[in-house]
């Protein structure tokens, strides 16, 4: 059993400092003096967000960037509170923005797919950026994106993603986590198109821009529909099959994205069993290998942590094996806190580390269940 977890933790080992080179290789993109090329239509579903949307247009309406280049469309994926009237009312108090309003008429099993799809179908821009009614973003987010198209041939852009924090531990908790998760994704991006075996699985919804004749021409979500999360992570892979070498990643500090966290240990686990639903449909198959490691690494730990109580395996020998993961982690984690300037959480790494292995087989077996409950609605895989 020891050789066979001591052969695993270096597979994770090498895995991660693949992203950590990746990372190191993607280059950074500082905005630069020049006037803007391209015009955008801003993609917002938003499900009973009455506490977030005033704080969301604000920072529309604070973009440095010609209010006739751009339009928001909110689509309201049928709130059972204020957040629709809300809307309505926030859109005649800020006029000077372009504000359009629809009201989502699901038909799948996916209703946010079929929103963002309504609101590609009547965008009036050719590109089109997506973000959450929880997150808030720079003055220079959209100026980022337009220069980023002006040098490079793509057709779908990720962008950077960090959750807040309020100081406490569970906050920090999902800070880290994020990290460590964003510094996986820029690492795969960091690779050449080229490459056989690394390519990108992962991105985030809350910060994306793609083409939208590359989406109406590859049908959208078409094939991932019995899924009601992975709209983010399905549109890259079917654009990335098709265009392997225009899929790319903005990594600008102009261009983060702030999402709010759960406040809940409840929340947080619901949320991560709605990630990992899709993974078990991933089609690349890097992404499907990351995932298998990265659990079983997780999985290993609590095993000897349980066995050690037993003497099957030595309290020394448990210690060695997260020393090993702990130091890898932490290289890769304080590259992605200082891109994302948030290396105080850092304060909370060693017990975040103690807890996260015990957390990843949690959310691990309760994905096993087959559905999860989001924003008040039952989904099943």
């Amino acid at each position: 059993m020891t050789a066979l977890v001591f052969v695993l933790i270096l597979l994770y080992g090498l895995l991660i400092l693949t992203f950590i080179w990746g990372f190191s290789r993607l280059k950074e993109c500082e905005l630069q003096a020049a006037p803007p090329l391209h015009s955008f239509s801003v993609l917002v579903v938003f499900r009973n967000e009455e506490a977030q949307l005033k704080n969301l247009l604000d920072h529309f309406n604070k973009l440095d960037y010609p209010k006739e280049n751009f339009e928001i469309i909110l689509i309201d994926d049928a709130s059972t509170d204020s957040s629709l009237s809300l809307a309505r009312q926030l859109k005649t108090e800020i006029s000077e923005l372009n504000i359009r309003i629809l009201e989502n008429k699901p038909w799948s099993a996916a209703p946010k797919k079929d929103a963002l799809e309504a609101g590609v179908n009547t965008a009036n821009f050719q590109w089109i950026v997506t973000t959450d009614a929880d997150c808030s973003f720079s003055k220079d987010w959209l100026k980022s994106y337009d220069q980023y198209l002006q040098h490079n041939r793509t057709k779908f852009i990720a962008g950077p993603v960090i959750s807040s924090s309020n100081g406490s531990f569970i906050h920090r908790f999902q800070v880290l986590d994020f990290l460590s998760l964003q510094g996986a994704t820029m690492g795969t991006f960091g690779y050449d198109s080229e490459n056989t075996l690394i390519k990108p699985f992962m991105c985030n919804g809350a910060n994306l821009c793609y083409s939208k004749e590359a989406f109406q021409d590859l049908k959208g979500y078409d094939g991932n529909k019995h899924l009601g999360s992975g709209d983010d992570v399905f549109l890259l892979e079917k654009i990335q099959r098709h265009y392997p070498d225009q899929v790319r990643f903005l990594k600008s500090r102009e261009a983060i994205v702030n999402t709010q966290p759960k406040n809940t240990w409840k929340d947080l686990i619901e949320q991560r069993i709605r990630w990992a639903s899709k993974a078990s449909a991933y089609k690349i198959t890097f992404g499907k290998i990351t995932g298998l490691i990265v659990l079983l690494a997780n999985f290993s730990l609590v095993i000897l942590f349980f066995t050690a109580f037993t003497e099957a395996v030595s309290w020394t020998f448990l210690g060695i094996i997260f020393l090993i993961k702990f130091n890898i982690d932490f290289i890769m984690i304080f590259r992605s806190a200082s891109f994302f300037n948030q290396k105080d959480v850092l304060r909370s790494f060693l017990a975040s580390s103690l807890l996260y292995p015990f957390f990843t087989v949690v959310v691990a077996l309760f994905s096993l269940r087959g559905s999860y409950q989001w924003k008040g609605r039952s989904f099943s895989k």
